[in-house]
């Protein structure tokens, strides 16, 4: 049987396209998923650590469809492609690895020599969510997709009474023009390559600026969502979608 790429690319000249050239190997490669928080419809982060608070939900999906799987995290056995399970605050300062046992009928004709059979084991860290340095704390230089046109937003977290905790951030140059959200209008919730601020205010330099969401993806990439309004002007919106990379 030869298996062949479920999407085909169109053809460009006569040449007959090699069936081989998107095929893999069977593999147990999974992606670890940190749930931002326990409530329907939050943000799944793939991530390599997880940032424990309460009951923090990490899940682990594997990367090849159609197979038998049979997930080792601890004492549990489980066989679903998606599987997840809940740390809690107990589990801070640990390091948890998962083993995940793939098995396929292996592309026999492109690897012969596969045999359909993959192990993979990963480890990940639970911090606490004052862990230092966070990752989303620095300075990032930011445009919109496909945009030469960057601007550097800097994200400062800093101790704000009366709560006085590691939750606050001042947020500087969002709009390009150098002005400072100050974190004591801001909430901010962390996971461990993910963020979100919520607040705002309706005066001062943010304008609403909330939601204020940031990710650093595994690859390097950064991206940031959010909107705010000009000159407290309500018709002048601002929505930004920016991606680019961690400068310090």
């Amino acid at each position: 049987m030869l298996f062949a790429c479920k999407k085909e690319q169109p053809q460009m000249n006569n040449e007959a396209k090699d069936p081989c050239d998107c095929a893999s190997e069977v593999s147990a490669d999974f992606e670890i998923m940190e749930r931002h928080i326990q409530l329907v419809n939050s943000e799944i982060i793939v991530t390599d650590h997880v940032l424990g608070a309460g009951s923090k939900q990490v899940r682990f999906r594997a990367k090849e469809e159609d197979a038998e799987y049979t997930w080792y995290i601890g004492t549990e056995i489980e066989t679903d492609r998606e599987t997840f399970k809940n740390f809690g605050t107990q589990w801070i300062g640990s390091t948890i690895p998962i083993t995940l046992v793939v098995k396929k009928e292996p592309n026999t004709i492109c690897f012969p020599d596969d045999d359909g059979y993959d192990s993979i084991t990963k480890t990940f860290n639970i911090y606490d969510q004052c862990h230092e340095p966070y990752l989303l704390e620095g300075t990032f230089r930011m445009a919109p997709e496909n945009s030469t046109d960057s601007i550097d937003i800097e994200i400062e977290f800093k101790e704000y009474p009366p709560q006085n905790d590691c939750f606050s951030a001042d947020i500087t140059n969002f709009d390009g023009e150098g002005s400072t959200c100050p974190g004591n209008y801001f909430r901010v919730e962390k996971s461990y390559r993910y963020m979100s601020a919520v607040g705002g205010t309706n005066i001062g330099p943010c304008q609403s600026l909330s939601p204020f969401k940031t990710w650093l993806h595994l690859d390097g990439t950064c991206e940031m969502k959010y909107e705010y309004f000009k000159d407290s002007d309500i018709n002048q919106e601002i929505i930004k979608h920016l991606f680019g990379r961690k400068l310090n």
